[in-house]
């Protein structure tokens, strides 16, 4: 089993977003005229330059070896506050993005004037640029899984819902990622679950989207089984949390979508997540009708038998859910059924329903 604690911190691998992030580095941008304009301080300009030049010599160093320019972070966060051009925008945030990513003492130095800083990346999203707003989500997502400090979750949650709703396959796939990494922070499971369900029903109708390999995107280039990983992982980070595993199936009706994915996948590591959270959704006997009732213990028994799968411990786990769910399938009725049905709030029309004895049992 994976456990929490080794979900990347705010990492996105989208092939779109880094081939734009690496035309944002090299995109020049007028400082000089910014200063002659004053938007900028002549001062901030110099630092500005002392900071390029320190920044592009970081290549030359380990990561381990590098050293600090947390003592730049002010300067760029004031720069961002100060600045409307969408271009100078996206410079600062992957700059101050790549420092963050590289050095602790950045974040550190972030996390020390959140109230601003939060301010600052907000205002980013308002911008309606896909990059620049999701950047400043992930950068906020950064600060919040590495420092303990609070984080307006609900207001980035909106934004990421509004991302999801895309046509750019590309957004849509860098905004899973970023609550993948978000959902890290138990506080932000609580808030993406209880404050924001828009956000989480938008994520479930990407996931129902995908099925029969239909992203329901138009634009932009990311594998169906991407998306249902992406999505599911989010699912069972939040089934850690017990008030949302006991109930996410009631309300979003995720287990029969993931059995329809479950039995095509093709990719091992979807296969792995969707099982691995119907585990600990299982951990729970409230649940235990829904998956009975969605089939999840045929679906096990297909996946077994059918599929030769390389991960050991995706084999056990199987074992260990078969075996968890067998102790309520082997003894039951039509009637247990029927019980089971009524108690996930499914109810099904099924052939013992048409017949006479079962009513007259029952």
């Amino acid at each position: 089993m994976v456990a929490v604690t080794d979900v990347p911190a705010a990492m996105v691998s989208n092939q779109f977003f880094d081939e734009f992030t690496s035309k944002v580095r090299v995109k020049p941008i007028p400082w000089e005229g910014y200063s002659r304009a004053g938007l900028i301080t002549s001062d901030e300009l110099h630092q500005l330059k002392d900071f390029q030049k320190q920044h592009t010599q970081l290549v030359d160093y380990s990561e381990s070896d590098a050293p600090s320019l947390a003592t730049y972070v002010p300067l760029l966060v004031s720069l961002i506050e100060k600045l409307s051009s969408v271009d100078a925008l996206q410079y600062l945030l992957v700059v101050l993005d790549e420092l963050a990513e590289r050095d602790l003492g950045c974040v550190q130095a972030l996390a020390s004037d959140m109230d601003t800083v939060s301010r600052v990346l907000f205002r980013c999203m308002d911008k309606k640029d896909d990059y620049l707003g999701l950047k400043a989500c992930k950068i906020l997502t950064g600060i919040a899984v590495t420092s303990n400090v609070e984080v307006a979750f609900d207001r980035m949650f909106a934004y990421l819902e509004k991302s999801m709703r895309s046509e750019l396959t590309s957004v849509v796939d860098v905004a899973l990622q970023v609550v993948q990494s978000a959902l890290r922070v138990p506080r932000a499971r609580s808030i993406l679950y209880g404050e924001a369900p828009g956000c989480l029903t938008q994520m479930v109708d990407v996931l129902k989207r995908t099925v029969g390999g239909r992203t329901g995107a138009g634009k932009g280039v990311v594998a169906v089984s991407q998306t249902q990983y992406e999505v599911v992982f989010c699912l069972w980070l939040l089934t850690f949390e017990r008030h949302v595993a006991v109930t996410i199936d009631r309300k979003y009706d995720v287990v029969s979508t993931m059995v329809e994915i479950a039995r095509s996948a093709v990719k091992e590591k979807v296969v792995r997540i969707i099982v691995a959270t119907w585990m600990n959704m299982a951990q729970h006997s409230a649940n235990v009708p829904g998956l009975l009732v969605a089939r999840v213990p045929a679906c096990l028994e297909t996946l077994r038998v059918g599929r030769n799968f390389n991960d050991e411990d995706l084999k056990q786990t199987l074992t260990e859910l078969t075996d968890t769910l067998a102790e309520h399938t082997g003894i039951m009725t039509s009637w247990d059924e029927y019980v089971n049905q009524l108690k996930s709030g499914k109810l099904e029309w099924s052939g013992w329903h048409r017949s006479e004895q079962f009513w007259k049992i029952h």
